[in-house]
């Protein structure tokens, strides 16, 4: 018959205590983080959930519970009046809270400029938030986005909005990442010329009851609701940005 020596006992102690932590973390990692999904597509798209401060800190296994594991954070502004170009407090913890429960993430930043002299300054400024947190483009599953929706943009005329836009998403693409122009539909309508940005994926926000947005070109994202309940994303109103992403009949993103 086996026999226990005291140095038996000492070994299964440490086994013991070994798979009880293995075990403590492999439950806490499905109760706080959950385990990767497969990204669910519907209809030739995906959803995609837009967060910045403004939805605190998010819960990201909460939002992998609603079939959502796409994102893109806000990373910063550029300057405006009275302004200069800042970080989202919120970027850094989103990020890395959402890489950690695998989530495919893009970033966006929203744009003050009113010249492409001012639109080259916020890349760069973006470029730099980006390798601050050593942000490689092989890290980003999703573009990186210019957020131009300013009145008094808009105002400097269809030439000089699409001169910036340009002049913003080539120092992007220089720097290796993928750019992406964001606005709502009626901006894109009036004020872009759609040959000076067609280079560019596109990401309009049209709020309608209908089955796609009124743009007459192509586009790759549609915001197409500031109403939706996501748990784990919701602002203070209760509610956040969703988005649908076109995908190709394979299900990849166009």
């Amino acid at each position: 018959m086996f026999k226990f020596t005291r140095k038996n006992k000492r070994e299964l102690a440490v086994i013991c205590t070994f798979l009880f932590i293995v075990t403590f973390i492999f439950i806490w990692i499905i109760q706080n983080i959950g385990l990767p999904i497969e990204t669910k597509v519907e209809n030739g798209h995906i959803k995609v959930i837009d967060v910045s401060k403004y939805n605190h800190k998010v819960n990201w296994k909460k939002v992998k519970d609603s079939q959502i594991n796409h994102a893109v954070l806000k990373i910063g502004s550029g300057a405006g009046k009275k302004k200069k170009g800042t970080e989202d407090p919120m970027f850094i913890s989103n990020y890395r809270n959402a890489k950690i429960s695998s989530i495919h993430c893009g970033v966006y930043y929203y744009s003050y400029a009113k010249d492409a002299k001012a639109a080259v300054k916020e890349a760069k400024h973006c470029i730099s938030l980006l390798k601050k947190h050593d942000i490689d483009p092989e890290d980003l599953k999703l573009p990186v986005v210019f957020d131009i929706e300013e009145e008094e943009v808009m105002k400097t005329g269809k030439k000089n909005v699409t001169a910036l836009t340009r002049a913003f998403c080539e120092e992007i693409k220089r720097a290796g990442y993928v750019p992406m122009v964001y606005s709502n539909a009626y901006f894109l309508k009036h004020y872009f010329d759609y040959e000076g940005i067609k280079a560019y994926k596109l990401w309009v926000a049209h709020y309608t009851k209908e089955e796609e947005p009124d743009i007459p070109f192509q586009y790759h994202m549609w915001q197409f609701t500031d109403q939706a309940s996501v748990p784990g994303a919701n602002t203070e109103s209760g509610h956040c940005d969703l988005n649908y992403y076109l995908t190709d009949k394979e299900g990849n993103l166009l």
